[in-house]
């Protein structure tokens, strides 16, 4: 498909937008995923601007649409906190690993909220940082420090992890 020169040189703008946007500190996705709402944007208009008005015009464009998906992120973020993780861990309802999960209780919450969505609800580290809103290395952390923590307990009261499943 022959692009143009119209098309060219917004693609070019758009492409001057990605490293602006990348240089102010958002990811080469996000970047990518803005300017392309934005060129499709201006590509399907019925109007056509001088170029000295299409470039301020994409780039104001461009910088409010990511701003607002980064609050729709935020706001989706807390939406998860607030409605999902208010109530800490809730209650395991099989049997097998009951004693461990009320073990699991006596931790301080940060860990009780990781170590539940890790081993009980199956989420990935990844998956946990995402939800809670920490980097992967704070959830590796406190994994580790919450199965210390368990393990001492488990330790502690002479049980043995036979006993516990």
């Amino acid at each position: 498909m022959k692009l143009d020169q119209y098309e060219k040189e917004l693609v070019s703008i758009a492409e001057e937008i990605v490293y602006y946007l990348m240089r102010s500190g958002v990811s080469k996705d996000d970047s990518l995923d803005v300017t392309q709402d934005v060129l499709v944007k201006m590509l399907e208009s019925n109007f056509v601007l001088p170029r000295e008005k299409i470039r301020s015009w994409m780039y104001r464009v461009a910088i409010r649409n990511y701003i607002d998906s980064y609050r729709r992120e935020k706001k989706y973020q807390e939406i998860l906190q607030q409605e999902f993780f208010r109530e800490g861990l809730t209650s395991y309802d099989q049997e097998l690993g009951s004693q461990l999960y009320d073990l699991l209780s006596e931790l301080p919450n940060h860990f009780q909220t990781v170590l539940d969505l890790h081993y009980f609800q199956g989420f990935s580290v990844k998956e946990i940082s995402h939800i809670l809103g920490n980097s992967q290395s704070k959830v590796k952390i406190d994994l580790m420090r919450g199965r210390n923590k368990l393990k001492k307990i488990i330790k502690e009261r002479g049980l043995s992890y036979e006993d516990l499943i």
